[in-house]
Parts: structure tokens; sequence; C-alpha cells
């Protein structure tokens, strides 16, 4: 690993640096000099040669605060499109980012949370992946809190950032699902009757943007299905597993594996509860396929706890199944996972 700007030789800096910022922004632009002037409508009095040298000395800050040349930096160019990438995929919960153990997702989040990247618009990300590792570790209160970190980074956005906008919808909606008001602290991490309303409200929200925002065709059908699963979920809730079924129904496979899961899992499960076992046993399989392909570790222990649950927990196939996603949530440091591999046992 190379030395990082502005550090001490021998330790080493995750995340991203001013230095390693500056550098992205002069290859951009060409020269020093040239992001100078474009930094110049801001300079306040100051002429190019001190805009050079305030530049300089922000390559030299490592990951501290950047001041005020720091905060013209990332108004002028924000964080280059890769950074900017990789933080998205830390940030979407159908990214297999959330199929890593939970410590490890927590350290990359903390790496990242430095200047100046905690100074960006880029930091949302940031805030919408600790809500995930939240909802996995069961500390529904911690999720709250960062979800309201979210919206607050959302508000002032542009349209590029929609998908952040639908992501914090979803996880709200979720929430709600649960219970749990972003805008109010539970008292305690217990799951509390659905806020109907609440769900409608985020997961409307969560449906126009999808139709009208700046999304790519891979993230558009995961954010549909993901949809397309909190809205069955509150119907298998109300015992209407014909209109869940008919929902999962929608969703178009082959586009994306996450995509492809939530519909074989989906239509498994209503078979299992219409009453079509080997249906939905072949079904729970192909989810299970969808999830290996695409690297999603955790969605193939829920592939297998539904194995369990056609199979039944008194079944030595369903007991396996069990135990296969309860090492596989143990490995990953999910207790959410954990906890809904030992209700499918009981």
């Amino acid at each position: 690993m190379s030395r990082r700007h502005g550090q001490e030789p021998g330790h080493e800096l995750g995340g991203l640096s001013w230095g390693e910022l500056v550098d992205a922004v002069v290859a951009q632009c060409g020269t020093l000099t040239a992001v100078a002037w474009k930094l110049i409508d801001r300079a306040d009095g100051d002429d190019v040669a001190s805009v050079e040298r305030a530049l300089r000395r922000l390559r030299t800050r490592g990951q501290r605060d950047g001041g005020r040349w720091g905060q013209h930096l990332l108004r002028t160019f924000g964080v280059p499109a890769p950074i900017e990438a990789r933080l998205r995929w830390m940030g979407h919960y159908h990214s297999p980012f959330n199929d890593l153990p939970v410590g490890l997702c927590l350290d990359q989040l903390r790496l990242w949370d430095r200047p100046p990247i905690a100074s960006s618009r880029a930091r949302v990300w940031l805030h919408l992946g600790e809500a995930s590792c939240a909802l996995r570790t069961r500390r529904l209160g911690d999720a709250a809190a960062h979800v309201r970190r979210a919206a607050a980074a959302t508000a002032p956005l542009p349209a590029a950032y929609d998908a952040a906008r639908i992501e914090l919808a979803l996880v709200t909606g979720y929430l709600a699902s649960r219970g749990i008001s972003p805008d109010a602290v539970p008292q305690g991490d217990e799951r509390l009757p659905s806020d109907d309303a609440g769900v409608d409200a985020a997961l409307a929200r969560a449906e126009q943007l999808i139709a009208a925002g700046e999304l790519s065709a891979e993230d558009r059908a995961c954010f549909a299905a993901r949809l397309v699963d909190q809205r069955a979920y509150q119907h298998n809730l109300a015992r209407d597993h014909a209109r869940a079924l008919a929902l999962y129904a929608t969703i178009a496979p082959g586009v994306h594996p996450f995509a492809s899961y939530r519909r074989a899992a989906g239509l498994a499960y209503g078979a299992l509860r219409t009453g079509r076992p080997d249906e939905a046993r072949a079904l729970a399989l192909e989810a299970c396929e969808h999830a290996g392909d695409g690297g999603y570790t955790r969605l193939r222990a829920m592939g297998l706890i539904l194995l369990g649950r056609i199979d039944g927990p008194a079944s030595a196939a369903g007991a396996a199944s069990l135990d296969r996603a309860r090492a596989i949530a143990r490995r990953l440091g999910d207790d959410e996972l954990l906890a809904r591999a030992d209700r499918a046992g009981t």
C-alpha cells in the first residue's frame, strides 16, 4: 500500500484522504492551476497563487478537518465517481456488502466516516449502511437514528441522489412495519405492531421515485423487487396470500440475481401457505441458486430457512437446513438472521 498524503510513515489510513481527493481533481482538470481557477470565484479576494498554496496545504491534511478550502473543493467537484460508486455499494441493502460479516461492514463504514467523505454529500451512503448494520444486529433504535441522519443528509441533494432517497424510503417502510418511526426513539428494540399508515406512505414514496428516478437498470430491478417484497409482507401478514403471490409474479426474472431471488422466495412462501409444498420446495431451491449466483450469503441463509419451514423443523431435512442457516448467521454476526432461523425452528 502506498503512503498517503499527510500521514506519518508506517501509518496507513482507510477511506479517502484530502491528498487523494486533490490529486483526483487535478487529474480531472489537468493541473493544480486549472483547479485553482475553477475555485477562484469562491476565493473571497484571494488570487490564483494563494488558492494553489491553499490546495497544497490541503493535500497534507490526511483525514483531518479540511477547513474552508476543503469545503470549497467538495462543493465544486464532489467526490470522485469511483469512490462514490464504492460508497453506494456500501449503502445499498441489495448489494453483497450486506452479506459480509457485520463487524467487517461496521469497520469499513467507520474507516470511510472521516473527512473528506464525512464532509461530503456522499456521507449519506454511510448513514444508510449503518442503518442496515443496525437492523442486522436488531438495534432498531440505532437504525432509526441513522435513518434520521440520512433524511437530513438527502434533503438538499440533487436528483442524482434519488437512489439514496429510495433506499431511505424502503428502510423507513421496513421500520414502520416493525412499529418504529424514525421521528421517535423507541424504548428498547422489541418489535411493535406495524404502523400500516407509515408503511404505506414510505412505500408510496419509494414507488414514485423508482418510476421517475435516475437509476441503472439493475438498481431499478432490485429496488422494484424490494418494494414488492415489503408490500407482499404486509399482505402475507394479513393472510392475503393470493395478493402477495400476484405481486411476486410481477418481478421480472433474469434481470439481477437479487431480484430473481426475491421473486422465487416470495412465490415459494406463497405456495407453502396455499397448500402446495412440492412447488414451494422447488421454488425455494431455485431461490438458493439465485442467491449463490449473486454472491448473497444472507439470502442463501434465508432460502435455507424457507426450506426448513417447508420440510418442517421436526424433520431431518428441515432441521439440517435450519442448522446450516444458523451457522451462516453466526459466522456473519447477524442477529436478525439468527432470530429468523430460531423462529422457523419453533
